[in-house]
């Protein structure tokens, strides 16, 4: 959807369904290949995109200097404004948040990483650091050359920027970048996705038979693959703001519980073995982190809570199926070593 919004701004004669159609039968097709052609592609990728942050940057900062000197470099406007309210910046964050959501994706690829007990973990530290910082650096310099967040199209406005800030040259080749972002995310996304049901398949929480098979060629969870394909040409039915908020869905209900969990283990830990653990980072920042998941998920768009609510219910149904009414303990996903 954000790769289609941006080339239908440049290219207004293709119809938009041709491009969600497109990004996602070439996605399919490597992660189908395998897992090191998706790998490759997606380093490729990465580095255009770095390259092309770091000019967008330096031409941000130019053009701030150029209309008002060294001074205009550096500014608080960003971080503090006086007209922000409360319930703007937490609309802002729910939406924010989507830009960080899928850090944890990279544990699905656990059965394919040399020494994942020592990779994995260091890893998703990594990717929320080098992320986290990346986001900061831009999002300051945009701020500098446009205050604020009104657009004439939300959708396309960092495309708009970028012409303000470099031309119909770099304007070009900022595109190219945007697109490549967010089809090497799509490619990411999917072969996560992919794994992640492989694992459930496996362990016989869905159906072994579909969901469990590899294909014996490219040793690739192909169903899967083809599986999540379909289900992203719901984005022809949906626009950015709504699925966006739809992700962000499942995202802050699943934080919410894995916050709540972490109370429940401090709870059952302190009643078998006393009072081992500290109060303050298994109770207390668990349960901020609850109440603040809540409060982004009340503020997310209604079709999306509406889907949500379902999705969750259906969830909910079938876990009561599979464990007949809860009497065995629900199943547990292992991404075992091999």
């Amino acid at each position: 959807l954000i790769g289609a919004a941006f080339l239908s701004t440049k290219f207004p004669g293709v119809p938009n369904w041709m491009w969600i159609v497109g990004f996602i039968i070439i996605t399919s097709i490597l992660n189908v290949i395998g897992i090191k052609a998706a790998a490759t592609a997606n380093l490729l990728l990465m580095i255009f995109q770095f390259l092309v942050l770091a000019i967008f940057v330096a031409l941000s900062l130019r053009h701030v200097f150029d209309s008002g000197g060294a001074g205009a470099l550096l500014s608080s406007t960003p971080f503090l404004n006086p007209k922000t309210t409360i319930s703007a910046v937490s609309a802002g964050a729910a939406l924010a948040a989507y830009s960080f959501l899928g850090f944890d994706a990279i544990t699905t690829l656990t059965e394919e990483t040399i020494e994942p007990k020592k990779t994995i973990p260091r890893a998703i530290l990594l990717v929320i650091l080098i992320g986290g910082g990346i986001f900061l650096v831009v999002t300051y310099s945009t701020q500098l050359v446009h205050p604020g967040g009104s657009f004439a199209d939300v959708s396309s406005a960092s495309f708009a920027i970028a012409k303000t800030i470099g031309g119909d040259v770099f304007s070009s080749v900022f595109l190219a970048g945007l697109v490549v972002t967010q089809f090497a995310s799509g490619l990411a996304a999917q072969t996560a996705v992919a794994r992640l049901l492989y694992a459930m398949g496996r362990d016989s929480v869905l159906p072994k038979r579909i969901f469990g098979y590899i294909q014996p060629k490219f040793h690739t969870p192909a169903i899967n693959v083809l599986l999540s394909g379909l289900v992203g040409l719901i984005a022809l039915k949906l626009n950015v703001a709504t699925s966006t908020s739809f992700i962000n869905f499942g995202a802050f209900s699943a934080f919410t519980f894995v916050n709540l969990c972490v109370i429940a283990m401090f709870i059952r830990q302190r009643r078998e073995h006393g009072p081992s653990q500290r109060v303050v980072p298994h109770v207390v920042f668990p349960a901020i982190g609850a109440v603040v998941d809540v409060y982004l998920l009340l503020h997310l768009d209604g079709k999306a809570k509406l889907l949500g609510l379902g999705w969750l219910t259906l969830g909910v149904l079938y876990l009561t199926y599979l464990t007949r009414g809860f009497r065995p303990p629900p199943p547990e996903i292992d991404f075992v070593e091999e």
